[in-house]
């Protein structure tokens, strides 16, 4: 009986909120209960997962590269964790794809799912050896990463007007301050690094690419407010 009220109570809450002409679309499609909203917020958590994994890759490259003499099963486990991060971070994404015509977001998740399958491409050819692809191909692979990255925030940001929660844009400026300052930062090092124009020591460019790795996912993850309605 009592579940049968609440189930009652639930669907009244669910068809208030449909009808709500003080509401928008984007609010009444946040509210409800629909599949596009569920893979939604499943690519959002899958999206976070995978920039966990990258982070969590990055750092152990750092650590046993720079502070110890790497371990033959971390040498195997890192490029693993890597690749199955940027593997996470495209489902994700690619999940997105479900969220309403009316956010005109296709050509922003097209591009970021493009460049995450690059930064794929990268990942796996490190099993290959360091000189596999080459270094003009490598840090073209590491660039559309990154702006991977800039239009997956772009279409947050997107996402956020849509579902009228302006609340919450600042931390999408911050991903994208994130990406920009530490990601494509560390990039432009390595570029000028390898053209011989300045010297910079490897471990002060891998430090750099790690602040922004580890602030993207922390970021990502404060806005997870955005599945939650707001009364």
């Amino acid at each position: 009986m009592l579940s049968e009220l609440r189930d009652q109570g639930s669907m009244n809450k669910e068809s208030e909120a449909v009808s709500n002409p003080d509401q928008t679309s984007g609010e009444q499609w946040i509210r409800g209960t629909s599949k596009s909203r569920k893979r939604a917020r499943q690519g959002f958590k899958l999206f976070v997962y995978g920039s966990i994994l990258v982070c969590i890759a990055a750092f152990g490259v750092l650590y046993f590269e720079f502070s110890t003499e790497m371990l033959s099963v971390v040498i195997q486990v890192l490029p693993v964790t890597a690749l199955m991060g940027n593997l996470i971070i495209l489902a994700g994404a690619l999940l997105f794809f479900s969220v309403p015509y009316e956010v005109n977001s296709r050509g922003l998740l097209i591009g970021a799912a493009v460049g995450f399958f690059a930064k794929i491409i990268f990942s796996g050819t490190v099993f290959c050896g360091p000189g596999f692809l080459g270094l003009p191909v490598a840090l073209c692979l590491k660039l559309a990463g990154y702006i991977g990255l800039i239009l997956f925030a772009l279409f947050l940001r997107k996402l956020l007007l849509y579902i009228n929660r302006p609340d919450q844009l600042v931390k999408v400026y911050g991903l994208l301050v994130t990406t920009v300052l530490f990601l494509l930062g560390s990039w432009c090092m390595e570029l000028v690094v390898d053209l011989g124009l300045i010297k910079i020591t490897l471990i002060h460019i891998y430090s750099v690419m790690l602040v922004g790795y580890f602030l993207y996912p922390c970021f990502l993850y404060s806005l997870k407010k955005i599945f939650v309605p707001v009364d």
